[in-house]
């Protein structure tokens, strides 16, 4: 039997307890931060398991689908603990917002593991480290396409970190069964990053896009989730698990960002398949002529790109993706040191 306290800031879940509220973090007198979370602690022995949503502000389906896995799941029926941050950027949230928070500014995704004496988002972020990640055994972080977004779905994983790590952790990214499974070596301040810090495999998803909140899309975050529960026996069930030439492993990941200010016209679609050198959008003024014109560096995929037709210097435009035994991006176009550089 599970004799574990689970506590998460001011929330305390027994064994055999389904705890729900808001975890209060003040950062200062006028700044105080309510989290929405779910402590379900079961009545036997087993792993500890985080999962985290709306890290961005305008990511929805990860939320609900995890306010469907919270009302499902009985502490009866666990072996182990969860921790669900329903919505873990609330003032972004809230704000509708895009990449940052309206208080300071700042890409959650691009904090951690934070600083427990610095900004809104970097407290927020040094909170979720510590409380959260820091006392799980594995963690999965929902992402679902910013209200600008076009992507398909994948997963990403950290592959920079230490063997057991990056294998158990792509385990993971293959039982979400989501698309690609990506080996990531970026280190932005992401979530994915800071797992090898604490030293715990992990994945980032990605499901649904354009701030959409599709009913369909949260139930499969939902059973991909709970497949994940089975195969690590924290619930009865049998889990799905892949044959290695049915994944999708993916090893490189190349970002285009805008160099001008104007306004945005990709040519293609998440998903679809480019040739090098072929065009893949254009910025023009706010008269329609063209600025600027960027050309696929790879024969690949397109993982995501921006839909907002407004564009700013510095953003984002376009990823992406090679399969390993294909991509001949890094020897050929120099690009080793841009190498799995995501925007994720």
């Amino acid at each position: 039997m599970n004799k574990k306290i689970l506590k998460v800031g001011n929330l305390i879940a027994n064994p055999g307890e389904k705890i729900q509220g808001n975890i209060t973090l003040k950062v200062s007198d006028d700044n105080i931060i309510d989290i929405p979370v779910t402590l379900i602690n079961g009545i036997k022995e087993g792993k500890t398991v985080a999962i985290t949503a709306a890290v961005h502000g305008g990511e929805y389906t990860g939320v609900f689908g995890l306010i469907k896995l919270s009302r499902e799941i009985s502490p009866q029926d666990l072996s182990g603990q969860l921790i669900l941050v329903h919505i873990t950027n609330v003032s972004a949230f809230e704000a509708k917002m895009q990449y940052v928070g309206p208080i300071d500014g700042k890409n959650l995704n691009r904090c951690f593991p934070g600083d427990k004496n610095g900004t809104h988002t970097e407290q927020l972020a040094y909170f979720i480290s510590e409380e959260v990640y820091g006392q799980s055994d594995f963690f999965l972080d929902l992402h679902s396409g910013d209200i600008h977004e076009d992507l398909m779905p994948f997963t990403l994983y950290h592959r920079d970190a230490s063997e057991e790590v990056r294998m158990e952790s792509r385990k993971i990214g293959e039982l979400m069964n989501l698309g690609p499974v990506i080996g990531s070596g970026s280190d932005c301040g992401s979530i994915n990053g800071m797992a090898m810090k604490y030293n715990i495999p992990g994945v980032l998803a990605e499901l649904g896009c354009r701030g959409e909140c599709n009913v369909d899309q949260a139930i499969l975050y939902k059973d991909r989730i709970l497949n994940v529960l089975y195969y690590y026996g924290l619930l009865d069930g049998e889990a799905e698990v892949l044959n290695p030439e049915e994944v999708d492993y993916v090893h490189c990941m190349y970002c285009l960002d805008a160099d001008i200010d104007g306004l945005w016209y990709p040519s293609y679609g998440a998903g679809d398949e480019v040739s090098e050198g072929e065009l893949v959008g254009y910025i023009t003024d706010y008269f329609g002529n063209i600025l600027r014109e960027y050309h696929s560096p790879v024969n690949g995929r397109i993982l995501y790109n921006t839909t907002s037709l407004a564009i700013r210097n510095g953003d984002p435009l376009i990823s992406f993706i090679s399969n390993i035994n294909t991509c001949t991006c890094c020897s050929n176009h120099g690009l080793l040191e841009w190498h799995n550089r995501d925007n994720i």
